[in-house]
């Protein structure tokens, strides 16, 4: 699934924001449920497979009957220190 991500990135006052989508389908073929748990997973996942040293705050995951998926995060860069990827939810 990690592989069918795609990504959007914005940066708006400084404040860098990141949007995950997937399709349902792809998203189902690893996840039975939606919730900000595995949400947080799947972005750090996704941050780590791209050496992204953002620490991700504010993760939300949208299902609703589209056949998209998407998972909202906040990415924080300054006064990083290398990120050790863990929950951040």
């Amino acid at each position: 699934m990690i592989n069918s991500i795609l990504e959007k990135r914005k940066v708006n006052d400084g404040i860098h924001s990141i949007v995950l989508e997937v399709s349902k389908e792809e998203y189902k073929k690893v996840y039975d449920d939606y919730n900000n748990e595995i949400a947080s997973e799947i972005v750090r996942q996704h941050l780590e497979n791209r050496g992204d040293d953002g620490r991700p705050t504010d993760i939300q995951i949208q299902h609703t009957n589209s056949e998209i998926i998407r998972i909202f995060a906040n990415l924080h860069y300054l006064g990083n220190d290398h990120t050790s990827y863990q929950n951040n939810y």
